[in-house]
């Protein structure tokens, strides 16, 4: 696990230089701004796509206020590493709803940036998080796992520099979400001390349904008569994900620990 942490990062820049190679610059499309549902409502535009980010804030406040009592209390996590690791990715999903709601208000590049930029950190900081739960980090392999975290805000500079100087690129953001659709189920059928590993498992699957529903979103509000867009549910189920990756760290025990202490009674 030390060495999957080292690798993290020569592999996405390995992914990178052949994608640059190979793959032309891929430009911002303008009619991504164009979501299905722009019903206004209570006086705020796009209201769907903005208030549905609210569960998204509450889950990510609720897992940074968790991580916040367990460094206090000095319980739920194996090493400070996770616990700080956590702490980052907790923050960034919170500061994603934030920036999506401000985003949909009046959605263009210049608001999208906001959107992705606390994003992509929460894309790099879920495997480092999967990672340092399973196994202790060495100082260099901390440093390499740090620069991958910053590896998504990074892209999603890139991008955003470009596109100020027209000559807009997404290649390694995009990279980046082929990453997160290999990336964490990987990890997750790596053994791991702590118990309840499946609601990660189900916290993925919701993401996929997400970006399914983000992929199809005039589609989904179609078929949904107009009720809600994919767009609208993406938001809402990366809440519940998020949700039930902080339930899970409030509710794990490690399975270690328990052993030994059957041993010793044993004994």
């Amino acid at each position: 696990m030390r060495h999957l942490a080292l690798l993290l990062l020569p592999l996405y820049l390995v992914a990178v230089l052949a994608g640059i190679q190979w793959v032309p610059p891929i430009a911002q499309d303008p009619a991504y701004h164009a979501f299905a549902d722009q019903r206004e409502w209570l006086g705020i535009p796009n209201f769907a796509d903005v208030a549905s980010n609210l569960p998204l804030l509450v889950a990510g406040l609720w897992g940074l206020g968790t991580v916040l009592t367990g460094a206090r209390t000095g319980t739920g996590f194996a090493r400070a590493a996770e616990r700080r690791i956590a702490g980052v990715f907790f923050a960034a999903v919170a500061a994603t709803a934030v920036g999506s709601a401000w985003y949909h208000l009046a959605p263009d590049n210049a608001r999208l940036f906001w959107d992705r930029l606390p994003l992509a950190l929460a894309f790099t900081s879920l495997p480092a998080l999967l990672i340092a739960e399973r196994a202790p980090i060495t100082r260099g392999a901390a440093t390499l796992l740090g620069a991958w975290m910053l590896v998504g805000p990074a892209s999603v500079l890139y991008w955003h520099i470009g596109e100020l100087a027209g000559s807009s690129d997404l290649r390694p953001y995009f990279l980046l979400h082929g990453f997160m659709l290999v990336l964490p189920p990987l990890l997750i059928a790596l053994p791991t001390p702590f118990s309840h590993r499946h609601l990660v498992g189900i916290a993925f699957v919701l993401y996929l349904l997400a970006m399914a529903g983000d992929l199809f979103d005039h589609a989904v509000f179609g078929w949904l008569g107009g009720l809600v867009s994919g767009h609208t549910l993406k938001h809402l189920l990366v809440g519940v994900a998020t949700a039930l990756l902080v339930r899970r760290l409030q509710i794990r025990h490690c399975r270690r620990a328990e052993h030994s202490q059957r041993q010793s009674g044993a004994g």
